[in-house]
């Protein structure tokens, strides 16, 4: 359950600060590799479902992982599933096309599952539920400090928590990292100013249209649509089947995610952007058939309905230099305990390639498993390596992970100019059968697990 009717415990065996999709696979993990549900505490910040919903897939090996932790049959049952993208310039025209099926031999998953984070979070929700699992809210972290059973973990409201195991899964501005003391940047030193400025300002939004968009973007089978033109980028994925729709935004017509580039050089806009400013944007940027303008689109002119959530985001890169961290006391140096940085409190990038929440929950459920295999055999400080060495692996991953979608950037970069030599490059190099099903094993996770 996630309320704050029960008391909360001042001490655990393992405090987790966050229950976005990261806190909630820790949490699940650690029940399913044996930890008593009673030796662990959860608490968020903000109320059951009032987290804000960026991500919109789970790639195979994601699948696979929240598999093994009995939580993926929910989600591939509510979710599209993807079975290859299209790229389109941006007169609409197909530039490139990428089928999954090269992964049938590798994953029972050959595909990606569309569906809304929300409806994620609302699904491992139930599974801790089911679990006898409890989230504390609306608890805000504001401090930590050693102290002789473990960590002291204060709250905004006077509570604390003592615990010797502490994951901070609070998100890209992690009270419990920066209290920690450990530093967050980008790996490769760039600030935010020096991002790409055509895609580093990012519009996403829940929408509905006025008419049906099953002529032009059928999900079954469905390919998701990327586009790619002068005035930027833009991209429309169904949220799931309609029961997705019904119980998170109770809406009766099916809503769409679409995203979408804004230069910096036109400035911020409105944190939420409203109708008006989606239906310019999709109208500029989108594809032909999703257009309101009869002169583009003469046959099916169409509009934005309704608006159930947005958000405008600068995007970046940026990783914690470590994932695992034991902070002693200043005179005990037994006392205090250990840190481990999941989510994006360990680190973000851009959400082109969709790789950010994947990453996230691998992450966190393999946390759950070694962190088990600690408390199960050792005491705070004895054999540290198993954690230390575990925080290394998802350090290289995620640097790996951060690599792949920095290029995937400048690709796209590179697609905004099609009077390039690069642009005709990577056309002709993308139609190379060998360099699609690099791009799908990439876009899968299953070689960055």
């Amino acid at each position: 359950m996630s309320t704050t009717s029960r008391q909360l415990p001042s001490s655990t065996k393992v405090l987790i600060v966050g229950a976005g999709p990261s806190g909630l696979a820790a949490a699940i993990s650690l029940i399913k590799h044996g930890v008593s549900v009673q030796d662990i505490v959860i608490v968020d910040s903000v109320h059951r479902g009032d987290n804000t919903s960026r991500a919109t897939v789970l790639h195979a090996a994601t699948l696979e992982a929240l598999e093994s932790i009995d939580c993926v049959q929910d989600l591939v049952s509510s979710g599209i599933h993807m079975k290859g993208m299209r790229l389109l310039d941006g007169k609409g025209s197909i530039f490139l096309t990428n089928d999954f099926s090269s992964l049938n031999s590798y994953t029972k998953y050959p595909y990606s599952c569309v569906i809304s984070q929300a409806y994620t979070e609302a699904s491992l929700n139930k599974q801790l539920d089911a679990l006898s699992g409890y989230v504390f809210r609306p608890l805000k972290a504001v401090g930590m400090k050693p102290s002789e059973g473990g960590l002291e973990v204060t709250f905004e409201n006077g509570e604390s928590v003592t615990a010797p195991y502490v994951v901070a899964a609070d998100g890209a501005r992690s009270v419990i990292r920066s209290i920690s003391g450990i530093n967050f940047a980008d790996p490769d030193g760039l600030t935010p100013d020096e991002m790409d400025p055509r895609t580093s300002q990012i519009v996403l939004a829940d929408v509905s249209f006025t008419n049906s968009l099953e002529h032009a973007l059928p999900t079954d089978p469905f390919l998701g649509s990327f586009a790619v033109g002068e005035q930027g980028i833009f991209l429309i994925a169904p949220l799931g089947h309609p029961k997705v729709h019904s119980e998170i935004y109770n809406a009766e017509d099916p809503v769409y995610r679409i995203g979408f580039s804004i230069p910096l050089d036109k400035g911020e806009g409105p944190s939420q952007p409203g109708l008006e400013i989606l239906q310019k944007y999709i109208d500029q940027q989108g594809p032909p058939f999703l257009s309101s303008d009869p002169t583009r689109n003469p046959n099916h002119p169409i509009h934005v309905k309704k608006v159930y959530w947005s958000t405008r985001f600068r995007t970046h890169s940026a990783i914690a230099d470590v994932f695992f961290k034991r902070i002693r006391g200043d005179v005990d140096r037994q006392n205090g305990g250990v840190v481990m940085l999941v989510g994006d409190a360990a680190h973000i990038h851009s959400p082109i390639g969709g790789q950010g929440m994947n990453l996230c929950i691998r992450d966190s459920i393999g946390l759950g498993a070694t962190l088990a295999q600690h408390i199960h055999t050792s005491n705070v400080d004895d054999h540290l390596e198993v954690l230390r060495n575990f925080a290394e692996e998802r350090h290289g991953k995620a640097l790996k992970q951060i690599g792949m979608t920095k290029r995937f950037v400048r690709m796209v970069g590179t697609l905004m100019n099609r009077f390039s030599i690069q642009y005709w490059v990577l056309y002709l190099l993308g139609n190379i059968p060998f360099v699609k099903r690099n791009l799908t094993w990439q876009l899968s996770g299953l070689g960055n697990r």
